[in-house]
């Protein structure tokens, strides 16, 4: 059984691969996802392992292996919380454009299993990388 940060350090592996089938593996029954800057339609909060991996389901066919670099874990004083921190390098299918984001993370590790998670992102990079554009107002 892996424990602690090496949970987070395998999704962040999971990730860069894009191996949705292996997300299974490592997320407790009753895992929470929280993404609270994605964009509409993402859901803000997905409860249990079956809807978590539904919305993961469809990462392949939204952006490459997400390229996940330059990260830093922490614990926090809770045993098994962790915040890290991380950036991402990859393509948005869509459009053929680089995804570039900046993230902070929270990860609630129990039993050797990720029980919770909230990534924190700047949701424009996101939707400019899939063709919005974003101005200042005149």
């Amino acid at each position: 059984m892996i424990i602690g940060a090496e949970v987070v350090e395998r999704y962040i592996e999971i990730m860069n691969e894009l191996d949705i089938d292996a997300l299974g593996e490592i997320f407790a029954d009753d895992v929470v996802v929280r993404l609270p800057f994605a964009p509409d339609p993402v859901p803000k909060v997905t409860e249990g392992k079956e809807a978590v991996l539904a919305l993961y389901a469809g990462f392949p066919h939204l952006v490459g292996p997400l390229g996940f670099h330059d990260l830093v874990i922490s614990p926090l004083a809770t045993e098994g919380e962790f915040v890290a921190e991380y950036r991402s390098d990859t393509t948005m299918l869509s459009t053929g454009e680089p995804y570039r984001n900046a993230y902070i993370s929270t990860f609630t590790v129990r039993d050797g299993k990720l029980a919770a998670f909230a990534e924190f992102f700047d949701p424009l990079v996101f939707l400019q990388a899939q063709g919005a554009t974003v101005a200042l107002p005149a």
